[in-house]
């Protein structure tokens, strides 16, 4: 490129930028009159007709001077891999490779539209090079001009060109406008859209979703406080209001209007003659009514949707104003504790607080809860806060002062196979136990916690707690004889009691048992739950004897009985004959009787010393 044709380059695009008036509606644009969005599907095309561009349709694979419409932006592989401006997958557009020379690449007729109405014409343009382009510093940017002719395609109504784009790090659609205003007895335009770059490396495009829209101002209808809302209260008698066209634009130059009225607040009627930009309505009363007034730029477009706005609605009713909701049980405070009364407000409700139904002392304002310090009954008094209606009657709101219930707490250690009643002694209550019953009372005989909420009819609520504790029964590890004395082991340590005659009961564990054949060790817990016995003997007595003189048991004989000199053993048969007394313990008995062997068989025997008696049987085996 010369430094002539560049210079000559910067000169055109900079006059051309100069002259751009591109803009948005500056008030409130109506619903699209026109729209073109290429359609959407996986097929590229249909072609435009001629009539619409002088540039060659391609099916892909665009070049300078073509074009293609499709769902698939990515024609070449430095483009961009990217959905249309919507981003529907098959959403397509129209892609466009400018030409060599500046020029048309795109116009098309407007239809239906109104005579001397202001509208907005808009169109989204991404640049489809990516940032894999292969330009560098010779990248040519994309730049179109958007022009607005009359229907004769002789007298421009308004044109404006975007500034250069060159390509994006992301890919970023951008919504372009211009606004124009139709010709008294114009129903009709032309779009041109104009390539103000050159072909070459760049200056790849693609257009989206163009519309027209009819352009007027916002307007709002206010009474004469400036409120877009007006009410009377319930029973009062109705009213009349003047009601005004307030724009907050200046898009009309000389606006006509049409007022309206509804009862929906949907569905709209004209008010034959309301045409003024102030309307005065009749006597309004309970019915609810809505009012808007719809804008043109001429009279004559009042009755055409697409050549109109519609301002807010304003809106009138009669405010019947709604009751304070309190809980339906009194609200009761337990052992002096502060209590919030608090009621259930509907949306754009206030709530008072008075001390009586009717008049009477305002105690809080402003508020759906109050903090009371003594019992009683307390009124409440909703208001409309828009409208400051009030609610004829008042609500009462009962507060009772309740004392919690006194409950029995306690302690028990049961044996373990006892069983234990917990209650809390308080009757006519309503009781909730950790165990998930709700009797007065229960019986356990599992050692652990428990705990009772017991509520009274006011709903205040203590909570009763027992610990119950299961004795551990004693058991004896081992009974050791040391010296004389015997020492009782317990595998269970705890608070226990020892005694070996059943009688007298010590917290000591050792006893002398010198004169002691065989003694019974006892040991009880404090509670006397059980007594746990095991038998001590200090001297061996044999089950058997073999009096066949192989040198293996051939007496009876008591091992030990030495350290009891005087014991006696007297031995019988089954039917209780005395066959042998033995003072001479430690000979032993031979199974003999005057001289005679008796026979293999069960004996019975008395072993004597001091008070102590000791009996069993002893079998004799030939």
């Amino acid at each position: 490129m010369n430094k002539f044709f560049s210079l000559f380059l910067c000169v055109f695009l900079c006059s051309a930028f100069a002259k751009a008036q591109l803009g948005f509606c500056s008030g409130q644009s109506g619903d699209a009159i026109f729209t073109e969005d290429f359609g959407q599907g996986i097929t590229n095309g249909p072609a435009l007709p001629a009539s619409v561009t002088s540039y060659v349709y391609v099916n892909s694979g665009v070049q300078d001077g073509e074009y293609t419409i499709s769902s698939n932006m990515q024609q070449l592989g430095s483009f961009w891999n990217a959905p249309d401006h919507t981003g529907n997958p098959n959403g397509k557009m129209l892609i466009v490779n400018a030409d060599f020379n500046p020029g048309v690449f795109y116009q098309t007729p407007i239809l239906g539209l109104c005579e001397n109405t202001p509208y907005e014409f808009s169109s989204w343009v991404i640049n489809v090079l990516s940032n894999n382009n292969p330009c560098g510093t010779n990248e040519i940017p994309i730049q179109v001009r958007f022009e607005i002719w009359d229907s004769t395609d002789t007298n421009l109504l308004s044109d404006g060109v975007m500034s250069p784009r060159n390509s994006d790090t992301t890919p970023l659609w951008v919504k372009y406008g211009l606004t124009f205003t139709t010709a008294p007895g114009q129903n009709g335009c032309i779009l041109k859209m104009i390539n103000e770059g050159i072909g070459g490396c760049g200056n790849d495009l693609a257009i989206d979703d163009i519309e027209f829209k009819a352009c007027g101002d916002i307007t709002e209808v206010l009474n004469s406080a400036n409120a877009n809302f007006s009410s009377i209260c319930e029973n009062d008698p109705g009213t009349s209001i003047i009601l005004n066209a307030a724009a907050s634009t200046n898009v009309f130059v000389t606006p006509a209007y049409q007022w309206q009225t509804s009862s929906d607040g949907i569905n709209f009627m004209d008010i034959a003659g309301a045409n003024t930009a102030t309307y005065t309505t009749p006597v309004v009363t309970t019915t609810t009514t809505f009012y808007r007034v719809k804008v043109a730029e001429d009279a004559i477009n009042l009755n055409n949707s697409q050549c109109v706005n519609f301002s807010e609605i304003f809106e009138f009713r009669e405010v019947v104003v709604g009751p304070a909701v309190p809980r339906s049980d009194p609200f009761v405070s337990c052992d002096g504790e502060l209590v919030d009364l608090i009621v259930d407000l509907a949306p754009g409700l206030e709530a008072y607080w008075y001390d009586s139904a009717t008049a009477g002392t305002l105690i809080n304002s402003n508020s759906a809860e109050y903090t009371p310090t003594s019992a009683g009954t307390y009124y409440v008094e909703t208001r409309d806060s828009l409208s400051g209606c009030v609610r004829p009657t008042r609500v009462p709101v009962v507060y009772i002062i309740e004392n919690n219930p006194v409950v029995n707490n306690a302690d028990f250690t049961i044996c373990p196979t006892d069983m234990v009643v917990l209650d809390p002694q308080v009757p006519n209550g309503r009781y909730v136990w950790n165990t998930g019953a709700t009797t007065p009372s229960i019986s356990v005989g599992t050692e652990g916690t428990y705990t009772c909420e017991v509520f009274n009819e006011a709903g205040c609520s203590s909570i009763a707690n027992f610990m119950v504790s299961v004795v551990e029964l004693p058991v004896i590890s081992s009974l050791d004889l040391i010296g004389e004395e015997l020492r009782i082991n317990l595998q269970t340590p705890g608070d226990y009691q020892f005694s070996i005659d059943g009688s007298q009961w010590t917290t000591r564990n050792t006893f002398d048992i010198t004169t002691f054949l065989q003694v019974t060790a006892r040991v009880r817990d404090r509670f006397g739950c059980e007594v746990v016995t095991q038998e001590f003997l200090r001297i061996r007595i044999p089950k058997f004897f073999t009096p066949n003189a192989d040198g293996f048991h051939d007496t009876f004989k008591i091992y030990g009985i030495d350290r009891f000199p005087g014991a006696r053993l007297e031995l019988y048969d089954r039917y209780g004959k005395l066959l042998q007394q033995i003072n001479d313990l430690e000979e032993g008995w031979t199974g003999m009787y005057r001289n005679q062997p008796l026979p293999s068989n069960d004996y019975w025997y008395k072993l004597y010393y001091k008070e102590q008696l000791i009996t069993g049987h002893v079998t004799l085996k030939r």
